[in-house]
């Protein structure tokens, strides 16, 4: 339950990450991030996230990536979908999904058990599916530590979430 700055992550510490920390970093929208995952890079922080997270990073990045180029005027799915060609066309997105899994970062996979877990988090603490798979994914690993900046973790009274203070 405790909130802390992302800075304060003490060194050996082991984190859940979120998809939030990875596109802040990827679009150079928060230093903090950036360092963080640089920590995490050169092992003074054990860093974990998921499949799940990395899909979202993929998708959150691909889409940005489409209205960046013109070819959609809005950074959404339904606005992507049919133009396919398009969707071919993009490119600079994948290296820096490429990145984190060439990275020192541990990706747990998704597994029924957790999945099912996912449901027992959305219940008991109100979590829609990706922030229920999250937690599921800490609590299955014994994590309590979690770097992200979304304020559903805040009252989740076994983890401590650490965000990033550059984010306005």
């Amino acid at each position: 339950m405790p909130v802390k700055p992302l800075s304060q992550l003490a060194e050996s510490a082991i984190v859940l990450i979120d998809a939030n920390i990875f596109i802040y970093a990827a679009r150079a929208a928060s230093p903090q991030c950036e360092e963080f995952l640089a920590r995490c890079a050169r092992q003074e922080i054990r860093g974990l996230t998921t499949l799940e997270v990395l899909a979202e990073v993929c998708h959150q990045l691909m889409l940005a990536s489409a209205r960046a180029s013109g070819a959609v005027t809005q950074a959404t799915a339904s606005a992507l979908r049919h133009r396919r060609d398009a969707i071919r066309g993009l490119a600079n997105y994948w290296p820096v999904v490429a990145a984190v899994l060439d990275s020192n970062l541990a990706v747990l996979a998704l597994d029924q058990q957790r999945f099912r877990r996912a449901q027992i988090m959305r219940e008991r603490y109100g979590l829609l599916t990706n922030d229920s798979l999250v937690l599921a994914a800490a609590d299955s690993y014994g994590i309590t530590n979690l770097a992200t900046r979304d304020a559903d973790f805040d009252n989740v009274p076994w983890l401590t979430v650490y965000k990033p203070e550059d984010i306005a």
